[in-house]
C-alpha cells in the first residue's frame, strides 16, 4: 500500500525528478502530494497525486521526501482589482499589475498549482528566491503564447496579474500551501474593474 509523502523543494522551491520509466527530467514544485510505491538503489519510486502531471510515474533520490504533511489551508479566494492594481488575500494586500492593452479579462480564474519553473522570474531572484514559481490561471494545460495567463512576480506584465517582487515572497508561501481538494488548483481569483 503507497506511502503518502510531500516533496522537499530546494531554495527556489522546486525539485527536480525523473519520470519512470525514462529518462525525462522535470521539476515539481514544494509540498506536492505524492505516493512512495517503493524505494531501491538511493532512489523513492512515486506517483504523484496532485498537479499537472497528476497520476504519473516518477522517480527521486532518496531524501527529498517528507512523511510530515504540510500544513495545508483551504483553497485561496483572491480579488485582482485592475483600478486599484492590488491582489486582496487572506492575509492582506499586495500590490499588482497587469497590462492595460492586454488585462486580465474580468471573471472568475482557477489558479493551479505551479508547473513548472518559469525563466522569466530569474531577474527578480534577488527579491525573491522564489519568483521562477508562476501560477496558471486557466482549465487544463498552459499553452505559451495561445492565452496563457499567469499569477507570478515581476515589474513588468504582458496580461497576468503581476505581483510587485518585494511582496511575493509572503504572497508565495501563503498560496503554495493552499489547495482546492481537486489535485489541481490552490483557489481562484476574481478580477474586477
Amino acid at each position: 500500500m503507497p506511502e503518502m509523502r510531500y516533496i522537499v523543494g530546494g531554495s527556489d522551491g522546486w525539485l527536480r525528478i525523473k519520470r519512470e520509466p525514462g529518462s525525462e527530467i522535470i521539476s515539481v514544485p514544494e509540498y506536492l502530494q505524492v505516493a512512495l510505491t517503493s524505494s531501491s538503489n538511493g532512489r523513492d519510486f512515486i506517483t504523484l497525486q496532485e498537479g499537472p502531471h497528476k497520476d504519473k510515474k516518477f522517480s527521486v533520490t532518496t531524501g527529498n521526501l517528507s512523511a510530515r504533511k504540510p500544513d495545508y489551508t483551504a483553497a485561496a479566494h483572491l480579488t485582482f482589482s485592475l483600478s486599484r492594481e492590488v491582489v486582496r488575500y487572506a492575509l492582506g494586500t499586495v500590490k499588482a499589475i497587469t497590462d492595460s492593452s492586454n488585462p486580465v479579462p474580468e471573471g472568475l480564474h482557477p489558479i493551479q498549482i505551479p508547473d513548472h519553473p518559469h525563466h522569466g522570474g530569474l531577474r527578480y531572484e534577488a527579491r525573491s528566491a522564489y519568483a521562477k514559481t508562476w501560477f496558471y490561471l486557466g482549465h487544463g494545460d498552459a499553452i505559451a503564447r495561445h492565452g496563457d495567463r499567469y499569477l507570478h512576480t515581476g515589474a513588468r506584465s504582458a496580461g497576468c496579474i503581476t505581483v510587485d517582487p518585494q511582496e511575493w515572497t509572503q504572497f508565495y508561501r501563503y498560496l503554495i500551501l493552499c489547495r482546492s481538494g481537486n489535485g489541481k488548483t490552490v483557489g481562484s481569483v476574481t478580477v474586477v474593474r
